[in-house]
C-alpha cells in the first residue's frame, strides 16, 4: 500500500469535479464517499446521477466554509489531496475498511486528529477497487492552520501499521525500499500521451535513458561518453563551473519540443539516479585498464576479453547467494552494462533479442541503494577489453550461457528477499503453555483476572540507582561459629498453635460414686466409691 500526497492547490470544485467524473479514459466507476467529517454531507455519486451538480456544489461550500471564514489567514494553498493504492495482489477492500484507513491516515498526518473537534474538514471518495483519495482544506474549526509537517513521512509510517493489521501486502520502506526501488525515472501523465499520439511505444525519457546506457557500457571515459550520445543522433550540452570543472550535462531528442518550440532537456538524473555526473564518475573509475593490442609484449599472448569476461560472470551467482547487499549489487549493475554492450558485438540476427533482454533486465541490475563499483572492476574492464578483440560465434556462446545462469540466480535472490521481509514483518504468534490450558477447552487459554482498579493506572517503579561495588563485611565471631562444623543448631519450635485445654464438665452423680477430676492434669482419675 502506498500514499501520493500532490502540491496543496487552492481549486476545491476542480479537485471533486475529476474524482467524481468519468476520469481521462473512462476508468472511473462508483464514484462515492466511504467516509467524511460529518456522515450527513451530501453524497454527489456519479457524473451521470440527477442532481449530480447540486450536490457537488454543496459538498465544496461545506468544505471551503471555514476557508472562507479564515479570508486572509487561509493558506494559499488550502485544498490537501492524498491518494491511498493498495498493492495488485491485495484483496478487495470494502467501504468500512477504507473509511477506517482514511481516518487512520488523517490522523497520523495531523490534518483531522481522533477526537478533535477542530480537525479539518475532509471526505474521501472512492472511485475504483484498488484506491481513495483524501481531500481536506487546511483550516482548522479556530481558524488556524493544521500542523501537518512531514505528513508523507508520518503517512508512510502509519501505512506500515496498516499492512499488518489488515493483512496486506508489506511494501519496503526507507533504506530497504532503496534497494528495490528502480534507479530510472517514472515517465509522467504527459509524456505517456504524447508517445500515443505519436504513435511509439516508448517515451522520450525511456528512449535517452536506454540510449545513454548503451553508450556507458562501452565508453572509456567521459568525453568518448559524451561523444557516443552525439554519435547516436542526441543533442548534448554540458554545464561547465566557472572553475572550469564539469558540473553535469543534459541531453534532448532531435524533434521533440514543447509548445513553444524548444527542445525538451533531460539532465542525466531525471533520465535514473545511476545516471547522474557523480554515478557515472564512479563507474568509469572503478575499471581496470584493458591491454591494448599495442601494450602486449612479443612472445605473449594477450589474455582473451571474452574468456575473462565469462569466468567473471560466472562468479555472479556465488556472489549473490554470499556476498553483501552492496557487493552483490555492484555485480548486477556491471552485468546489466554486459547485456547492454552485447547488441554490438552480437550477430544482426541477435540484436533485437538482446536489447529486449537488457531492457527486461534494468529494474534488477539499476537500483537507488548506494553501491560500491570497485568490488566488480574485474568484469568492467573485461567489457571494456572486448572493444579490442572481435566476437566470435563460441565466445558469445559462453557468454550468453553465463548470462542465463546469472539471471536465474537473480531470481531466486529476488523471490528469496521478498519472502524473508514477509515472515520479518509478520507479527509472531503467542502460543499459550500447556499450564494455561483448560481441561474442557484444550486450545483456548485461560482468561486472566483484571489487575484491581488502584493497580491498573500506577506509574512503573523507579529503576534502583546503579551501586557501586560491595564492601568488605567485617568479622563476626558468631557467624564464624555457625559455619563451623561441630555447631549443631538449636532445634526450631514448631509454630504450630497447641490445642486449648478445656475444663472439665460437672456431671451427676451415679451409684457407683462421684468422679473426680484431678485439675493438674488433662487425664481423668479413676471414680471414689461412697
Amino acid at each position: 500500500m502506498i500514499a501520493n500526497i500532490v502540491k496543496p492547490g487552492s481549486n476545491t470544485y476542480g479537485v471533486l469535479a475529476y474524482l467524481f467524473d468519468k476520469g481521462r479514459a473512462n476508468e472511473h466507476t462508483n464514484q462515492h464517499i466511504v467516509a467524511s467529517w460529518d456522515d450527513f454531507i451530501p453524497d454527489p455519486g456519479p457524473w451521470d446521477s440527477p442532481g449530480h451538480e447540486q450536490r457537488l456544489d454543496q459538498l465544496t461550500r461545506a468544505l471551503d466554509l471555514r476557508v472562507k471564514q479564515a479570508g486572509d489567514k487561509a493558506p494559499d494553498g488550502h485544498v490537501w489531496h492524498c491518494s491511498v493504492r493498495a498493492a495488485p495482489q491485495d484483496r478487495a477492500l470494502n467501504d468500512a475498511e477504507w473509511a477506517t484507513i482514511a481516518r487512520r491516515i488523517l490522523h497520523a498526518t495531523g490534518i483531522a486528529p481522533e477526537g478533535d473537534p477542530d480537525g479539518c474538514r475532509w471526505v474521501a471518495v472512492r472511485h475504483a477497487d484498488d484506491h481513495i483519495h483524501i481531500v481536506a482544506t487546511k483550516v482548522r474549526g479556530d481558524l488556524r492552520p493544521p500542523r501537518n509537517w512531514n505528513d508523507y513521512h508520518h503517512a508512510m509510517t502509519e501505512l506500515t501499521a496498516i499492512e499488518k493489521d489488515f493483512g496486506l501486502t508489506q511494501v519496503p520502506r526507507g533504506t530497504e525500499a532503496a534497494a528495490d526501488t528502480p534507479a530510472a525515472k517514472r515517465p509522467t501523465r504527459a509524456e505517456q500521451e504524447k508517445a500515443k499520439r505519436q504513435g511509439s511505444g516508448m517515451t522520450t525519457r525511456e528512449w535517452l535513458r536506454h540510449t545513454a546506457r548503451a553508450a556507458l557500457s562501452i565508453a572509456q571515459d567521459l568525453d568518448d561518453f559524451f561523444n557516443l550520445l552525439a554519435d547516436a543522433g542526441l543533442q548534448v550540452e554540458t554545464r561547465t563551473l566557472p572553475s572550469g570543472d564539469l558540473a553535469g550535462y543534459k541531453v534532448a531528442l532531435p524533434g521533440d519540443t514543447n509548445s513553444e518550440g524548444e527542445p525538451v532537456w533531460y539532465s542525466g538524473s531525471k533520465l535514473a539516479t545511476d545516471l547522474s555526473l557523480p554515478q557515472i564518475r564512479q563507474r568509469l573509475a572503478a575499471t581496470e585498464a584493458p591491454a591494448a593490442p599495442a601494450d602486449s609484449p612479443a612472445g605473449h599472448r594477450r589474455p582473451n576479453a571474452w574468456h575473462q569476461a565469462t569466468a567473471a560472470a560466472e562468479r555472479i551467482p556465488h556472489h549473490l547467494d554470499h556476498a553483501d547487499e552492496d557487493i552483490a549489487q555492484a555485480h548486477l549493475t556491471v552485468f546489466g552494462e554486459v547485456l547492454y554492450a552485447l547488441p554490438a558485438h552480437a550477430p544482426a540476427h541477435l540484436k533485437a533479442e538482446l536489447q529486449r533482454a537488457a531492457l527486461a533486465f534494468e529494474h534488477a541490475a539499476h537500483s537507488r541503494a548506494q553501491v560500491d563499483h570497485q568490488h566488480a572492476r574485474a568484469l568492467r574492464g573485461a567489457l571494456k577489453g572486448m572493444l579490442y578483440q572481435p566476437a566470435d560465434h563460441t565466445a558469445l556462446a559462453m557468454l550468453l550461457d553465463a548470462a542465463i545462469l546469472v539471471v536465474l540466480a537473480t531470481q531466486r535472490r529476488s523471490t528469496l528477499r521478498h519472502h524473508d521481509r514477509q515472515v520479518a514483518r509478520r507479527p509472531p504468534v503467542a502460543h499459550p503453555s500447556p499450564g494455561r490450558l483448560r481441561p474442557d477447552r484444550p486450545h483456548q487459554p485461560r482468561r486472566t483476572r483484571p489487575a484491581p482498579p488502584h493497580r491498573r493506572n500506577r506509574p512503573p517503579a523507579r529503576p534502583h540507582p546503579a551501586r557501586g561495588p560491595a564492601r568488605p563485611r567485617r568479622a563476626d565471631p558468631h557467624r564464624e561459629r555457625l559455619a563451623s562444623p561441630h555447631h549443631r543448631p538449636r532445634r526450631r519450635r514448631s509454630r504450630r498453635p497447641r490445642p486449648r485445654h478445656r475444663p472439665p464438665t460437672s456431671r451427676p452423680a451415679t451409684p457407683f460414686g462421684r468422679r473426680q477430676v484431678d485439675l493438674r492434669s488433662p487425664r481423668l482419675a479413676h471414680p471414689t466409691p461412697q
